[in-house]
């Protein structure tokens, strides 16, 4: 059995801190064999974290694009995909990239694209993330319960933008071959799941305070 985090941001994110060895250091020591590090609108991250992590830890080259809809996470990606398109669209170009979509925290507010748009691509998707660390609980059981509706399986990840807090919620994969290509199989064929436990209030509140700050600075334009 594996846990690892597919959502999780380095310094390579404006709105995170922390480096690399750092997020697979706090990883390693909660137990965790991966991470798919998944940094707004670039890979940047992803190659000194392939180059730092050891042969026991699994780092999977990804990254949270801004879609017009809400956030899309694109797993196995070794470049940058366009921000700014439609989710219909986003999804195929990951797809035709190489890489496998997975819509994150389906119902948050300013970046879920919420069911309406998950029903266009459904098809498209294996997997939606059923466990988010910074989503409130009755939101991850909200989607959790969309996810069977559309009979599709399910990834977890922190979320967390501090290493501190990395790894508190994880995808579970019922198997022990830390290959990219056996993750991304086992995601394909709707077998994992998501995991794990809710950050810290005042951890999830800071968040809160900071993304509208940012997002006021932004002349009110989404991440």
């Amino acid at each position: 059995m594996l846990k690892l985090d597919l959502h999780l941001h380095s310094c390579f994110s404006n709105d995170a801190t922390g480096s690399s060895e750092d997020l697979v250091k706090s990883l390693k020591k909660r137990g965790l064999q991966g991470m798919a590090l998944t940094d707004h609108n670039t890979i940047k991250g992803c190659i000194p974290a392939q180059k730092i992590a050891p042969k026991d830890f699994l780092v999977i080259p990804s990254t949270e694009i801004s879609t017009a809809d809400g956030h899309l996470l694109a797993f196995n990606i070794t470049e940058n995909i366009e921000r700014g398109l439609s989710v219909e669209e986003t999804v195929e170009r990951v797809i035709d990239a190489g890489g496998e979509p997975i819509v994150p925290h389906l119902f948050r507010l300013l970046s879920g694209i919420k069911k309406e748009k998950l029903k266009g691509i459904q098809t498209k998707v294996s997997a939606i993330e059923v466990f988010n660390g910074c989503s409130v609980p009755s939101t991850n059981l909200k989607s959790a319960k969309i996810a069977r509706m559309f009979n599709l399986g399910g990834t977890g990840g922190s979320d967390s933008h501090d290493p501190l807090y990395a790894g508190y919620a994880y995808t579970v994969v019922d198997s022990t071959d830390l290959r990219i290509d056996t993750i991304l199989s086992e995601i394909k064929k709707k077998k994992t799941w998501g995991e794990g436990l809710t950050l810290p209030l005042t951890y999830r509140r800071d968040r809160m305070v900071l993304s509208i700050r940012q997002y006021v600075q932004r002349g009110f334009k989404k991440i």
